[in-house]
């Protein structure tokens, strides 16, 4: 740690009025060097609503003092987002009451940096604050590590002034939130909390949970920046890999060890060779120095995960190594026996899976040519064009396709990949599919379903996929929309919900049957989508099966003024807002 955590106590954030800078708050003595022994620490991810404050108008902090006042005064538990509690087992609710043991104090780049300049630009009129500024800034992932909170502020509001709507699509676009993000979930405590209200919580548990792309792939207002957070992002990597070594998670080690090709993407810096002397006798043999260097002795070796070195060469994209694991009759239809929680993964995942999930182009080719695609039309949990569309992997839905895969198929509980391209806001994956699979008004209208109730509530997916012939309106009938094992889930979960065992997987479950898209931004809190959907003519009349119309779901949580407008029957500001989302919005994440 290069500069000392300043962070502020719970009382003091409650009592805010205003967001001030570092200088302000130090001098006024409301700064905290915060230590173990005070308490527990949050680190607080957020968007800059302009580029000069973060928050000019008090909107993303007022909604972030709503949240820790629910936090501190509500009995229950911060929920799992419906995939962590579908993938991760182990995986249990935060209870409020842990929250509520110790102090709170909150680390926020505004008052915890300091401010005499942008935190990401130059400034010539105060050189000296720079040393300090460079130091707080390259201390983030070791204020990440130190927290045992992680929160990232994700609330759905226009910024006029810059002509665009912050929401938590825009919050997974910006390279330095994807850097502390990243941070996170490379830490020890991987887990998090997203905020797109003060009702509106989820324990993210799994990288799956939330579609991201790369640090170096990240949006930054300075282009420089992007190059200076190269070193941070391999040395958070070291620390990663170093800590799995420390603890004996090999698979954990291997896993991130040959995931550095995804991680650094779009970062000039060279990955982390090896850990282990190099052993003499190998005589350039790639295969030979990729099992040294991974711990295996043999080609088919298992670890405790299950996984083969075939997997984790997929995993690197490693044509190479790949190709001489093959030549050694590595079975290229491998699955893996269990699941794989960190990254979000269902068991049965193959190297082709692994591969178009994380746009290995050449290996994908490579294993298409060693017949690995054949045997998968079928295979797993979901068919490996499921992984390309959830990985917004256009190219992998391509060679797929050319091979012989059906566009739209389906996974075991029924879903397709239209559905799970859309659900995840894979936009470059989903006009791929259209192309490819030609899909119906059914399809269309499932797909803006999903993508209303998960993560893929942008007015510019919402208004494409109306434009494509989805239907506004569209209501979900389970019996119809899902296969015998997605409606045995739907109906444990609803039967859960029902005797006050409450998620938000089990609330999505309980309410499905007759929902609207519409119904459904509401509840998954996606207000973008709300806008949209209600500037697009969506009915406000329509109840689901529950007899809940769309402003039922609004009851309970603060809305924006222009969802409660829209609500009431005036679309006008939905409309404005709507435009201002597509005036700068993003077709591709």
């Amino acid at each position: 740690m290069l500069f000392p955590m300043y962070t502020v106590a719970s009382d003091v954030l409650l009592k805010m009025t205003k967001v001030e800078p570092h200088e302000k708050l130090k001098e006024s003595g409301q700064l905290v060097n915060f230590s173990d022994d005070l308490g527990k620490a949050a680190f607080v991810s957020h968007q800059w609503l302009t580029q000069q404050h973060p928050d000019p108008d008090f909107r993303q902090m007022g909604i972030l003092q709503d949240a820790v006042r629910r936090i501190l005064s509500s009995s229950g538990s911060i929920s799992l987002d419906p995939v962590t509690e579908a993938v991760v087992q182990k995986a249990k609710p935060l209870p409020m009451k842990d929250f509520q043991m110790q102090a709170l104090f909150f680390w926020y780049d505004y008052f915890s940096c300091p401010q005499q300049q942008n935190p990401t630009q130059v400034a010539h009129d105060h050189e000296e604050d720079i040393p300090q500024q460079s130091s707080a800034i390259n201390s983030i992932p070791a204020y990440v590590a130190r927290c045992e909170i992680f929160l990232a502020l994700c609330p759905v509001l226009p910024s006029d002034s810059e002509g665009k709507v912050i929401t938590a699509g825009s919050w997974s676009r910006r390279g330095w939130c994807r850097l502390e993000r990243a941070a996170r979930e490379l830490s020890a405590n991987s887990t998090w909390i997203l905020i797109q209200s003060d009702a509106s919580m989820e324990v993210v548990g799994t990288a799956l949970s939330f579609p991201r792309g790369t640090v170096g792939e990240g949006d930054f207002g300075v282009m420089e920046d992007r190059q200076k957070l190269a070193p941070v992002m391999r040395k958070i990597l070291m620390q990663k890999l170093n800590h799995c070594l420390r603890v004996g998670d090999l698979p954990g080690f291997r896993r991130h060890f040959n995931l550095q090709t995804v991680h650094l993407r779009g970062l000039e810096i060279e990955p982390v060779v090896g850990f282990l002397p190099s052993c003499e006798g190998h005589g350039g043999d790639a295969v030979a120095d990729f099992l040294h260097q991974n711990g295996f002795r043999r080609v088919g070796e298992a670890d405790r995960a299950g996984w083969q070195p075939l997997h984790y060469a997929a995993l690197a994209g490693n044509v190479e190594v790949l190709r001489g694991l093959l030549e050694k009759l590595a079975d290229v239809n491998q699955r893996t026996p269990t699941d794989e929680p960190v990254l979000g993964f269902r068991r049965w995942m193959s190297a082709m899976d692994l591969a178009v999930f994380f746009k290995h182009h050449k290996a994908t080719r490579l294993l298409l040519a060693a017949k690995a695609f054949h045997s998968q039309l079928q295979g797993g949990i979901a068919p490996a064009i499921l992984h390309a569309a959830a990985g917004d992997n256009a190219e992998a839905v391509r060679l797929l396709c050319a091979a012989g895969a059906r566009p739209l198929a389906r996974n075991l509980l029924g879903p397709t990949s239209l559905q799970s391209a859309a659900g995840l806001a894979a936009t470059e994956a989903l006009e791929e599919l259209v192309i490819q699979g030609r899909p119906g008004s059914l399809d269309l209208s499932r797909a803006l379903f999903d993508a209303a109730g998960f993560r893929g509530g942008s007015a510019e997916l919402v208004q494409r996929l109306i434009a494509l012939r989805a239907d506004v309106d569209f209501q979900m009938n389970v019996n119809r929309d899902y296969g015998p094992l997605g409606q045995l889930l739907f109906a444990w979960k609803s039967f859960q919900y029902s005797l006050g065992r409450r998620s938000v997987m089990k609330a999505a479950a309980f309410h499905a049957n007759g929902s609207t898209p519409l119904m459904q931004s509401i509840r998954s809190a996606q207000f973008e989508a709300a806008a949209a959907l209600i500037a697009a003519g969506a009915r406000l009349d329509l109840h689901n099966s529950r007899n809940w119309t769309a402003a039922d779901f609004a009851q309970g949580q603060s809305v924006p003024r222009f969802v409660q407008l829209g609500l009431e029957g005036d679309a006008s500001e939905c409309r404005r807002v709507s435009s201002l989302a597509l005036s700068t919005g993003y077709v591709a994440v």
